[in-house]
């Protein structure tokens, strides 16, 4: 068997012949480039060469003139397989170089075989005959022409392969544009097929309205090579090594001669641009570019297509003068949020709104005004409502609201109320004149009110009507919501007022050592006289503060009159313990809480506060981190942190161990039931024992027996709190407790 040299330079071409050979028994080298096999053949002369004619550096016809004129290899007798080769110029061409046979790729193995069996028993006694028979100056001037001819076939071959490549992309882009339905689809495979079917090294589509850009190829997560200037007209760099060009730099990195932009263009307005690099110089000439203008006006097109289907979708659910959901766009969404609230086992509800007096409106200022003022009013609705409710325009003047679950139907669409009630607290100004919008509303809440979305809609419908007839701001399908929410914003109204007017008040419950009953401690509650409603009790109005945000206020002024009475029970000389001020979650979040609390110890001066504050467990483990940074600050300025209704939330043993507390509070709730054994008093001791380990003070509240009293005895119990001791009391009213003497009688 022979030895045979195998020449190409692509890899799987080269690999496929050699196994072939190997196969049949031959004995093979291999080698990717013409200036390789040269060596290898005057190194250890081949029986045999086969070679590819294109390639990159030396071509085969040069291999073969080379290997003919070395006199070790002159007599190697050589084959083309090549897809490339073409007309009688090109067998002459060959046999004018000792080429003894030409395969086209590909070929049948057994073709293949049949003819190394044929060139190698042609040439057993390796005759010299060839290019050195021909050796004039005439085989010099044919060769010379044939060259020059087959490079002419080969580039024009080159040139039709990529036009053909070009004319697949158009053909694939106007498939891809046909089944298409969303934008982004549309540009990323568009660059997809223009690289792997264009042959392109690189794609990219910038679109103009959002500036964003879609690419595929070589560099496509390279932010630089797509930075190009688009022009009205196409614009070609067939040699961008030569030229200053955007992206320069980036593309010649990774092999990029050659780029061409074309902007898309539809009805004569820009939509954006399409970037086209080639790996090869000069690709982009006459024919190549009227093709690619073609490509680019058909995604030109299929954008303005796609924005046109997007926007009459866009409409069959949305209004267009505001652009909220129409109104079977907000039945939708209704339908999605009783879903939701069946689910989790809450409420949801329909509000209806209708603008009063409107057609006023477009009678004395216009219709373009009166488009003004629903834009307007739309926008206040927007703000108003949470993020995850739904606001729609339902008719000409007509507007809802659909609202997401939640838990407490009074305090959800109170709080809703109120935020309509500020969003059109300020006039609306229509043509230079101050507008007042004010708005009926009818309100359903699911389940109560109605259990599907048609008749959640006719309900809220019906009360909506009647708050129109009856002359009402708003009204609720079931006369009892109206009753508690109308309660509910008298309620808010005097509490408002009672804070403007100084109405509040503090009271302090005294805490006793639980061995001897003297006085260790205050804790400041505040209290509300209304000149009609009397007391009103804290568990009416300290929820209604934390709902409307009037704790924040109140929060401020509680610390700080609480050190103002301090300091004036200092001043008279009485012996005045720790005072503690309960403080809401609300408080606790605010960014300015530390503040706040320093703001009101600094009434002390220089001397160590007698301020306290009381958290309650659930709160003090919500944003643990942030809540431990907070205490930390205070605790090292010397106020100390007790954890209300310890027991009743979620606070576990790690957690406990990080906060900066000094006391733990047992609920009321556990000294209530201590009297029966087992569990709560088992709850009380492992408090306690919790606490001790912890270096902690334990103080129980809601003491109002001496029962009571001895067991939190035995059981460790540092202090207690309740009626037992004392009721909370008025400033004035405690001044008797701290006189030293009178304050051992109070308390025993």
């Amino acid at each position: 068997m022979a030895k045979i040299l195998v020449v190409d330079d692509n890899r799987a071409n080269r690999e496929a012949l050699a196994s072939l050979l190997e196969t049949a028994g031959h004995s093979v080298d291999k080698a990717s480039g013409a200036p390789q096999a040269l060596a290898q053949a005057r190194a250890a002369p081949p029986d045999l060469v086969i070679s590819d004619v294109l390639m990159p550096g030396m071509d085969g016809y040069v291999l073969a003139r080379e290997l003919r004129a070395d006199p070790a290899t002159s007599a190697v007798p050589l084959m083309f397989y090549t897809a490339y080769f073409a007309g009688q110029d090109a067998q002459v061409l060959a046999q004018a170089h000792g080429v003894a046979r030409v395969l086209l790729k590909p070929s049948d193995n057994d073709l293949i075989l049949h003819a190394v069996k044929q060139v190698l028993d042609q040439h057993t006694e390796r005759p010299t005959a060839g290019a050195a028979e021909l050796g004039s100056e005439h085989l010099r001037v044919v060769v010379d022409q044939l060259l020059e001819k087959t490079g002419a076939l080969e580039a024009q071959q080159r040139r039709i392969e990529r036009l053909n490549r070009t004319l697949e992309t158009l053909s694939a882009v106007n498939a891809l544009i046909v089944r298409v339905s969303q934008r982004e689809d549309l540009l990323a495979e568009a660059c997809r097929i223009a690289v792997e079917r264009g042959g392109f090294g690189f794609a990219a589509i910038r679109l103009f309205d959002d500036g964003r850009t879609v690419s595929s190829g070589e560099g496509s997560k390279d932010p630089m090579i797509d930075q190009f200037p688009v022009e009205p007209e196409a614009a070609v760099c067939n040699d961008i090594e030569a030229a200053e060009v955007p992206g320069r730099t980036a593309a010649l990195r990774r092999g990029l001669r050659a780029h061409a932009v074309l902007p898309l263009t539809f009805a004569g307005r820009a939509l954006g641009a399409l970037l086209l690099y080639a790996r090869g110089k000069e690709v982009f000439d006459a024919e190549e570019m009227r093709l690619l203008e073609e490509l680019a006006g058909d995604i030109a097109f299929a954008l303005h297509h796609l924005a046109q289907k997007a926007r009459m979708d866009y409409l069959a659910y949305h209004d267009s003068l505001t652009d909220l959901p129409n109104r079977s766009l907000f039945v939708d969404r209704l339908g999605q949020a009783l879903i939701a609230a069946r689910r989790e086992k809450r409420f949801a509800a329909a509000v209806l709104l209708d603008i009063e007096r409107f057609r006023m409106v477009n009678e004395t200022f216009g219709r373009a005004a009166g488009d003004d003022l629903l834009r307007e009013i739309a926008l206040r609705l927007q703000k108003a409502a949470r993020v995850q409710d739904t606001v729609a325009r339902v008719g000409a003047d007509h507007f809802a609201t659909a609202v997401a679950g939640f838990d407490n139907p009074g305090e959800t669409v109170h709080w809703l109320l109120e935020r309509l009630g500020e969003a059109f607290g300020q006039p609306v100004l229509i043509d230079g004149v101050e507008l007042r919008v004010t708005m009926k509303a009818g309100i359903a809440v699911f389940p109560t009110d109605g259990e599907s979305t048609e008749t959640l809609y006719a309900n809220a419908e019906t009360a909506l009507n009647h708050a129109k007839q009856a002359g009402q701001r708003y009204l609720f399908y079931a006369a009892e919501m109206n009753a508690r929410v109308a309660e509910s914003l008298a309620l808010e109204h005097r509490l408002r007022r009672a804070i403007e007017d100084g109405r509040l008040a503090l009271h302090y419950q005294p805490k006793v050592d639980v061995h001897s009953r003297e006085l260790t401690g205050l804790e400041a509650l505040i209290r509300w006289q209304d000149p009609e409603l009397g007391a009103v009790p804290p568990a009416k109005f300290v929820s209604l503060m934390e709902e409307t945000g009037m704790i924040l206020v109140v929060g401020r002024w509680a610390l700080r009159r609480a050190v103002e009475d301090i300091r004036r029970w200092q001043a008279l000389g009485l012996n005045v313990p720790r005072t503690s001020v309960n403080v809401s979650a609300i408080q606790l979040r605010q960014k300015d809480f530390v503040d706040s609390v320093l703001e009101a110890t600094a009434g002390f001066g220089r001397e160590k506060p007698l301020l306290d504050l009381e958290i309650t467990e659930s709160v003090l483990v919500e944003d643990i981190d942030e809540t431990t940074r907070k205490l930390q600050i205070l605790r090292r300025a010397g106020v100390e942190i007790s954890v209300d209704d310890f027991g009743t939330g979620y606070c576990s043993l790690s957690y406990l161990a990080r906060l900066p507390v000094d006391v733990l509070k047992i609920d009321r709730s556990f000294v209530v039931r201590m009297r029966d054994a087992g569990y709560p008093r088992n709850i009380v001791a492992m408090i306690v024992s919790l606490a001790h380990t912890l270096g902690l003070k334990v103080i129980a509240e809601g003491v109002e027996d001496d029962e009571q009293v001895r067991l939190l005895r035995d059981l460790g119990c540092d202090q207690i709190q309740g009626y037992l001791v004392s009721r909370p009391l008025p400033a004035h009213e405690l001044e008797a407790i701290l006189r030293p003497a009178e304050g051992r009688s109070a308390a025993a």
